[in-house]
């Protein structure tokens, strides 16, 4: 059995104190041993890492889901006829089933544009039709009608109106049901104007351009048409 020694020093004044046996010291610890990983880092990791390859994976496939389909190669104007000429193919990650395969090509040859369709935009199957609206006996005509004599809402391609001469505050109906062909708004928001192209009967393409020409002619909106989209 170990036994423990003190020391007995006198200090000043013939004082004595008795001092507290020394502790022995050690020597200097091992540092701990480094923790391990959590599990659940370990497998927030591995999520990341498969995750990443799924992402790259659908991208892939949508990237081998491009479908060649059929795009205007010039700007067609409605009622013209759609020639092998005319159109073109290009690739694209087509989800929406109204786009027409490149594949289709020789079903879309013969068809006529029912509104205009610009040079490079998507030919879907609302853009096309099997009648020809420049059929034997229609013409395609042009005029200028001024603020008023439109509808609030404008023209847009595909409207049928009426085609009425407007003189001292009456009106003559010329044309019962006239086909809007193409329209444009011109000049500024105060002196500004439509100039469109109507599809008409051949026997009265001569009046409505002559009283398009006195600036005497109005649109009366029948039946809202397709409005055209971009491509």
């Amino acid at each position: 059995m170990s036994t423990s020694t003190s020391r007995t020093e006198t200090g000043p004044g013939g004082r004595t104190r008795t001092g507290r046996p020394s502790t022995p010291t050690t020597g200097d610890r091992l540092p701990p041993p480094p923790r391990e990983r959590r599990p659940l880092l370990a497998a927030f990791a591995v999520l990341l890492i498969v995750g990443g390859a799924a992402v790259a994976g659908l991208l892939a496939v949508r990237a081998d889901s491009r479908v060649p389909v059929l795009v205007a190669a010039e700007d067609i104007p409605a009622g013209e006829e759609i020639t092998a000429d005319r159109l073109r193919t290009v690739a694209v990650a087509a989800e929406g089933t109204l786009l027409v395969p490149a594949d289709q090509e020789q079903v879309v040859v013969g068809q006529y544009a029912r509104r205009p369709i610009s040079a490079g935009q998507l030919l879907d199957s609302t853009m096309l039709t099997n009648l020809s609206t420049l059929s034997a006996g229609r013409v395609a005509v042009g005029a200028s009608l001024a603020v008023g004599r439109v509808p609030a809402l404008g023209l847009q391609p595909g409207d049928v109106v009426q085609l009425v001469r407007v003189v001292d505050g009456q009106g003559e109906v010329l044309v019962p049901d006239a086909l809007v062909s193409s329209a444009v708004t011109a000049g500024d928001s105060g002196a500004s104007s439509v100039v469109a192209t109507f599809i008409v009967d051949e026997a009265d393409g001569p009046a409505v351009a002559g009283v398009g020409a006195e600036g005497q002619l109005a649109a009366v909106l029948v039946t809202r048409g397709v409005p055209s989209e971009e491509g």
